[in-house]
């Protein structure tokens, strides 16, 4: 004898007043997509976190330096560097300034100088931006102006003077003004601040030169070591 059948759960749905669900497939088919969703997702907000980040650690290569051991004469402890500048200041620098005067050194071409002092610094303004500009990819407004020789080690060359040599027109009036105006407006809508930069290298000896790259960062003029240089 046949058994009745036990009403399906639909139906006894039904019969007791309630609807009947009926199961889809289509979330099951749309699961393998679920992990490049996600991964886009990520994305979407990941590439934005990285540029900025990228804006604002930026650095730019703005000159070569090669360095050679120190040696003394008569008048001191000197230095003698190959100095190359790639790009002698920023687009904006001639924007806002209104010099357009030719630079007294051509970008790739190579000077040498003898520099008396223990140390080396190649320095210049430099106007950092804020970093809402930065963002923006607007880049920090700089001048390189000036190869400069110190004497740093204590009680050595106590009577030498280090050298100066102004480049690239030096410090122009232009750059002492807006040195006092940072804070003003509309100065300081752009601008987080204005210092006048340029780390030093020390000196050193040995048998080989060094290569060295001049960049700038977010807040300031550097040297980053690249490589012995022989001969």
């Amino acid at each position: 004898m046949a058994q009745p059948q036990t009403p399906s759960f639909a139906r006894r749905m039904l019969s007791a007043g309630g609807t009947a669900v009926k199961f889809s497939w289509n979330g099951i088919k749309f699961l393998p997509w679920l992990p490049t969703l996600v991964i886009l997702v990520l994305l979407l907000f990941a590439i934005p976190i990285l540029l900025s980040y990228s804006a604002l650690t930026r650095e730019t290569i703005v000159a070569e330096v090669i360095m050679s051991p120190m040696q003394s004469d008569d008048k001191g402890t000197y230095i003698e560097i190959e100095f190359t500048p790639y790009q002698l200041k920023s687009a904006w620098e001639t924007a806002i300034s209104g010099d357009a005067s030719p630079s007294d050194i051509a970008p790739g071409s190579t000077l040498e100088y003898k520099v008396y002092g223990d140390t080396v610094a190649i320095r210049g303004p430099l106007i950092a931006l804020h970093q809402g500009w930065r963002i923006l990819n607007f880049d920090n407004i700089f001048k390189l102006a000036l190869i400069e020789g110190e004497y740093r080690v204590p009680n050595a060359n106590r009577n030498a003077e280090g050298s100066e040599f102004p480049i690239n027109g030096g410090f122009d009036e232009f750059w002492w003004n807006v040195n006092a105006q940072e804070a003003t407006f509309p100065y300081n809508t752009l601008i987080k601040r204005v210092t006048f930069s340029g780390d030093e290298e020390p000196g050193f000896v040995g048998a080989f030169r060094k290569r060295y790259h001049i960049v700038i960062t977010s807040n300031s003029i550097t040297w980053n070591f690249i490589e012995n240089v022989s001969g």
